[in-house]
């Protein structure tokens, strides 16, 4: 007796096609969290407040740009670090920047 080829039924010949489509399978591509686009496709319609601690200078506008133009040549999350993954865990709060990770002293405003 001769066996038989056995071929893939159109049930399953469809559902491989939808999950193909719908990307099961497929590479997770990260966010490039050093790419500032990366925040402000979020993140650029928010205002962006004064310090609360009123000795702090304010680094950006209020429309996000920098207000400290030395700042300008790094990313978010080198200020920003304690946000490593999109969508950010709750609980995370974005606006404790330690300074000194750069700075010699926390700066104040004159």
């Amino acid at each position: 007796m001769i066996p038989s080829k056995k071929r893939l039924s159109p049930v399953s010949i469809g559902l491989f096609i939808s999950l193909l489509a719908l990307g099961i399978g497929a590479p997770v591509v990260a966010e490039d969290l050093s790419d500032n686009e990366t925040c402000l496709e979020c993140h650029a319609d928010q205002a962006r407040p004064e310090p609360e601690n009123t000795d702090r200078p304010r680094v950006h506008n209020e429309d996000g740009s920098f207000a400290v133009e030395d700042h300008e040549m790094w990313s978010c999350i080198d200020c920003h670090e304690m946000i490593t993954e999109i969508p950010h865990p709750e609980g995370i709060n974005g606006s404790d920047v330690n300074c000194e990770n750069c700075h010699d002293t926390t700066p104040t405003v004159d």
